[in-house]
């Protein structure tokens, strides 16, 4: 468990805040590429508490800019696209794509007022379909991100976006926890299988590694981007079943991949500290994307503003009768059960009345790494996961099965460009 005051320090994100500089150390998805067109309404965009709002250009440039108009207040999410670039409706101030004002028509024509004037701006980066940004002190920005998958073409991609009703680190935490996939996600009974995808809608089916493994070894190896959540457990009579997931601070993950399923990466961004954009992108490396069997899968059915129809408010869909012969949970889809256990949770869980067991290494592993980027921030130090030499396109998440008397970290090593420096010289780290 966590002591109360640790828990307000890693789930508060607000402006100031221990974990907000932590976040504000990297680069976040913003918003989806495709919800702001050349020309087009301007969207609201809320992250870390900050009220902003972006807009694609005429020229097809995006701005991510302070929403309410530094002359009156009003919300430039009503604004006009134009020539200008983003106009208030109220007296028709206009500002750039960088929060440059450009036009200040209320003034007399001499008047030099507007070159005294800026609003808000955050850097913004395009790539796998999302549009990131930079919220941090601008002298220490890293690199944009470049991951796996955000140069791949849309053939072999699919992202999607969903509002979720609690705090990032509980759907974080659910992320690392492989235990509960046996239970959360058990379908009852063997479900025809499609390719890119060992279970279907109604869960896991019974006969996979997750669900079969009795007594797993489960346990973390550190890296120099977060850390290796490792679930090692029996193929057979002779050979053991090794899933590797990669952690990547500041809330990033890669589902564990087996055999020949689709590769999953998670983004848990801050809404502020009760509601979250989860982010999920679906990838295959060397062929198309089925990406109907990916929306199967995940079981999400959502509106125009990305809400889940199936919510708090008609408790998921759960339905008695499905849990007698179809899954565990009796709620459909696996990304929706998801959802289902951690918002039942409530905004933010009291980690302080908390119960761990053996099982929960991989989110005490999560906690500790947590508290440990906040310290270096507060110390003015990098956090884990931001040295330029870290080759995050290398990074994905591996399963491999391995004769039992092979020791795990020979048969799925540590890329040695992950291995961190203190572990080069005496071994990887590794917490249990």
């Amino acid at each position: 468990m966590l002591s109360h005051k640790d828990n307000e320090r890693v789930t508060r994100v607000g402006e100031g805040t221990p974990m907000g500089k932590l976040f504000r150390s990297y680069w976040l998805p913003a918003f989806l590429s495709e919800e702001v067109e050349a020309g087009g309404a301007p969207l609201p965009v809320k992250l870390l508490g900050e009220r902003l709002v972006a807009y694609r250009n005429q020229e097809g440039k995006v701005g991510l800019l302070g929403e309410f108009c530094p002359h009156r207040g009003t919300s430039l999410t009503l604004g006009r696209n134009d020539e200008c670039g983003l106009a208030c409706i109220y007296h028709g101030w206009a500002f750039d794509t960088d929060g440059a004002c450009t036009s200040m028509p209320s003034e007399p024509d001499h008047s030099r007022f507007r070159d005294k004037i800026k609003q808000k701006s955050y850097p913004v980066h395009e790539a796998g379909g999302l549009v990131w940004t930079y919220m941090g002190e601008p002298e220490r920005m890293p690199a944009p991100p470049n991951l796996i998958w955000t140069s791949l073409p849309e053939t072999h991609r699919m992202v999607a976006k969903v509002y979720q009703e609690c705090n990032y680190l509980q759907i974080w935490e659910n992320e690392i926890d492989y235990m509960h996939a046996a239970f959360a996600h058990l379908a009852l009974n063997e479900q025809e299988m499609k390719e890119g995808a060992l279970s279907t809608e109604l869960g896991i089916n019974p006969s996979h590694p997750l669900v079969t493994s009795h007594n797993p070894l489960l346990t973390v190896q550190e890296t120099t981007y977060g850390f290796r959540n490792m679930f090692v457990g029996q193929a057979d009579a002779d050979n053991a079943f090794i899933l590797e997931a990669p952690i990547l601070m500041p809330s990033f993950a890669y589902t564990p991949r087996v055999a020949e399923e689709d590769h999953l990466f998670h983004a848990y961004v801050p809404i502020d500290d009760y509601t979250t954009w989860s982010y999920d992108v679906h990838f295959t490396l060397d062929r198309p994307l089925h990406h109907e069997t990916q929306r199967e899968r995940r079981g999400l059915w959502v509106d125009e503003q990305h809400r889940k129809i199936y919510n708090k408010s008609n408790n998921y869909k759960q339905d008695r009768e499905l849990m007698k012969n179809g899954n565990f949970s009796g709620i459909i889809g696996i990304s929706n059960q998801d959802h289902a256990v951690t918002e039942s949770m409530g905004a933010i869980v009291d980690r302080s009345r908390e119960h761990l067991g053996t099982s929960d290494v991989g989110v005490i592993a999560l906690r500790r790494m947590v508290l440990k980027g906040i310290k270096r921030v507060e110390e003015g130090e990098l956090p884990q996961g931001l040295d330029p030499d870290i080759p995050t396109e290398r990074i994905y998440s591996e399963g491999v099965i391995a004769p039992k008397e092979i020791p795990w970290k020979e048969a799925c090593p540590l890329k040695p460009e992950f291995v961190p420096h203190k572990a080069k010289r005496s071994g990887a780290v590794e917490t249990r």
